[in-house]
């Protein structure tokens, strides 16, 4: 008989050991240096903190010793001054990361951000991060160069080989794909039909310099919207679908650029699909000091002992999508019975209750949280810190 598979309380319970220190609340480490867990660590990593306040608890964003607020701004819907009261009041709360993306309403929340930190002279006390959503636009173009040599018996076959890696792999596999937003599988078809496409054409490396100087237009444009000089972290490529893409030699050149440069502070990359591989692979090629990706009640059986990998190998791990599920036109009843049984009773709304659920993992370094409203400011503050004793399901 097998021995029986720890369940994932105990799990949390056996890892915590490895991460104890790297989850604090804001009177404790008056500037101590910590050690990572990791064996790869070398020296003990001095923390950075920045807007710390009684109340809130804090964790280290990996080897970047950014000690970041447990629940941290999702800047999605804040794309006019109109939202300047909910910044403020999660600010006033402790949290002290904002998440963006120059995708959100067209560069539009970069630049309400921006708006933002001009006015309340506050860039000092936070972590800023964006990512640049089109990072493939240099890529995109080179294909349907390359498409117009292509018949579409050739075009029809690149399409069946990246249909058929994608199955191989098991990336739309039931109960560890979830849809959260529209077009969603196609970002994982287009891009498996992109790279195939351009590996046969045998095209990538001259495509090198020109990625590096659009990328870097890209990071310019984004500072430009968010009227600073740096970045705490910046995401490349935003949503990658492939894991095979960050094996490609430009990423580590170009954060190692913007690095020297001082344009950013650390290297991130996130993912909403195939987040297993994908995750795996960020831990592998060594270069990201950051990862995000969707972690929730539904996909966590898949990912966990690999973001106790990432935690171990000093990678931070960021994780959305934590309630979303509650928040989809499609909500299948046994999400929220999971949730409910994991964390029986409390006065929490659902979507409180799945920060919480997420905030147990020690191995996480922080959630993504769009608040929209003072009400959800004030309740999703009040699950930082908390323990409960999760229940199997």
């Amino acid at each position: 008989m097998k021995p029986h598979a720890p369940s994932r309380r105990d799990f949390f319970k056996i890892t915590a050991a490895a991460t104890a220190g790297l989850g604090l609340s804001s009177h404790l480490l008056s500037g101590k240096r910590l050690t990572m867990p990791s064996a790869q660590a070398e020296h003990a990593i001095t923390p950075i903190w920045r807007n710390r306040k009684e109340g809130m608890h804090y964790r280290m964003l990996g080897r970047t010793g950014m000690m970041v607020s447990e629940l941290v701004v999702g800047s999605y819907p804040f794309d006019k001054r109109e939202n300047f009261p909910i910044l403020d009041a999660q600010i006033k709360s402790g949290i002290n990361y904002i998440d963006c993306a120059s995708a959100y309403s067209k560069g539009k929340v970069e630049s309400t951000i921006g708006e933002y930190l001009q006015e309340r002279g506050n860039r000092k006390d936070l972590f800023l991060t964006t990512k640049l959503s089109a990072y493939y636009g240099v890529v995109a173009t080179a294909l349907r160069e390359y498409e117009k040599s292509l018949s579409e018996a050739e075009k029809k076959a690149i399409r069946e080989k990246a249909d058929d890696l994608i199955a191989e792999r098991g990336v739309f596999t039931p109960g560890y794909h979830m849809n959260y937003f529209g077009g969603q599988e196609q970002q994982v078809t287009r891009t498996y039909y992109r790279f195939l496409a351009l590996e046969s054409a045998g095209v990538k490396d001259d495509l090198k310099q020109k990625i590096k100087s659009y990328t870097r237009k890209l990071l310019n444009e984004s500072m430009e919207r968010m009227q600073v000089d740096h970045i705490d972290v910046l995401f490349c490529p935003h949503g990658i679908a492939m894991p095979d893409l960050m094996e490609e030699s430009v990423l580590p050149e170009i954060f190692a650029e913007f690095k020297k440069e001082g344009l950013i502070s650390a290297s991130a990359v996130s993912f909403h699909n195939d987040v297993g591989n994908n995750l795996k692979k960020a831990i592998e090629v060594g270069y990201y000091d950051v990862t995000m990706f969707a972690y929730n009640i539904a996909n966590q059986a898949s990912i966990e002992k690999l973001i106790y990998r990432a935690n171990q190998a000093g990678v931070g791990t960021v994780a959305m999508k934590v309630a979303r599920l509650f928040s989809m036109g499609n909500r299948p009843e046994w999400r929220k019975e999971k949730l409910d049984t994991a964390i029986p009773g409390t006065d929490l709304s659902i979507h409180a209750k799945a920060f919480l659920w997420a905030l147990q993992n020690p191995n996480l370094s922080c959630a993504v949280s769009q608040m929209e409203s003072l009400d959800e400011v004030a309740e999703n503050v009040t699950v930082v810190g908390r323990k409960v004793e999760l229940q199997s399901v």
